[in-house]
C-alpha cells in the first residue's frame, strides 16, 4: 500500500526512514510537500498553510495514495482532508495526543520556543485533552531560531542527534516527569528521527506522534474504512495554491531539517 506523508519534502530521499521498522514491509512511504511557502508562526499563517496541506493531500490521492498522514504536529488541513480526500487521513497531533491521553497525565516536550505554543494549545482544546496535559515544556529558546539552517544549525543538530541537544531534551523530559507527567509526547514531528534514542532509558513512555499517526493510517486503510470523496475540488484548490507557490519561500525549520537528513 502507498502511505503519503503530507508536508514532508520530496528531497528527503528515503522518506522518514525511522518509520521503516515500525510499519509492514509492503508499505511504501511517499512524500507530498506543501507548495505554500508560508511558515505557520501565527494563526493567520497557519490557516494559509492548511490550504497548502489540503492541496498536497488531494494531489497524493490523485497519485494513488491509500492513506494520508499529516507530517506535522499542527495537523494543518486535517478537517478539510478528512471531509474530502476519500481515503483515511490521520494527523500526527491528533494521533499523538490520543495515545498520550490513554497513559493518563502527559507532558509535551518540544524543540520549539514558547512563542509557538499556540499550536499545541489549540489542538489540546480541540481534541479534548487539555485536562490531561501537565504542561508544554520548551527545549528551544527564541535565540535558537537565529541559526536554523546553516552548517551546524539548531534543528539540523537535532536530526543528527547531537549530544548537547539530546542532553537538553532529556533534561527537559526529566523535569516534566518530576512535575507529574506519566508520559512524554514529542512536540514536533521533526523530533521523529531521535524518538527511539529519547525513549531509551526514559522513566515514562515517550510517544512519537508521527509513528502513531502512520500506524493508525495503515490500520485504517487495511480495514477499508469508508471515507467521503470530493476530489473534484482539487482544480479550485490547486488554482489557489498556484497563486502562492511562486512567492519567496519563508524559512521553515521543519523542512530545512528534513532536507538535511
Amino acid at each position: 500500500m502507498r502511505l503519503a506523508l503530507i508536508g514532508t519534502p520530496r528531497s528527503l530521499g528515503a522518506v522518514r526512514p525511522e518509520l521503516g521498522a515500525l510499519l509492514p514491509e509492503d508499505v511504501e512511504r511517499i512524500a507530498f510537500p506543501s507548495r505554500v511557502g508560508v511558515f505557520p508562526s501565527d494563526p493567520a499563517a497557519r490557516d494559509m498553510q492548511a490550504i497548502g496541506h489540503f492541496e498536497a493531500g488531494l494531489t497524493a490521492v490523485e497519485a494513488g495514495a491509500d492513506a494520508l498522514v499529516l507530517d506535522t504536529l499542527g495537523d494543518y488541513g486535517l478537517a478539510a482532508l478528512r471531509a474530502g480526500a476519500g481515503v483515511p487521513v490521520v494527523g500526527a497531533g491528533e494521533a499523538g495526543m490520543a495515545r498520550a491521553a490513554t497513559l493518563e497525565r502527559f507532558a509535551i516536550v518540544t524543540v520549539w520556543p514558547a512563542s509557538m505554543n499556540f499550536i499545541p494549545c489549540d489542538l489540546l482544546r480541540l481534541y479534548g485533552h487539555a485536562g490531561a496535559c501537565t504542561g508544554i515544556y520548551n527545549v528551544g529558546e527564541e535565540a535558537d531560531l537565529a541559526d536554523l539552517s546553516g552548517p551546524g544549525g539548531y534543528l539540523g543538530r537535532i536530526g543528527e542527534g547531537a549530544g548537547d541537544i539530546l542532553a537538553r531534551v532529556r533534561s527537559t523530559m526529566a523535569r516534566a516527569v518530576t512535575d507529574g507527567a506519566e508520559a512524554i509526547l514529542l512536540g514536533c514531528t521533526c523530533m521523529s528521527p531521535i524518538a527511539a534514542r529519547l525513549a531509551e532509558g526514559a522513566p515514562v513512555p515517550v510517544i512519537n506522534p508521527l509513528a502513531e499517526a502512520a500506524r493508525r493510517a495503515v490500520d485504517a486503510a487495511r480495514e477499508g474504512t469508508p471515507c467521503p470523496a470530493q476530489t473534484a475540488r482539487l482544480p479550485a484548490v490547486r488554482a489557489m495554491v498556484d497563486a502562492l507557490a511562486d512567492l519567496p519561500e519563508e524559512a521553515c525549520p521543519v523542512c530545512v531539517l528534513s532536507e538535511r537528513l
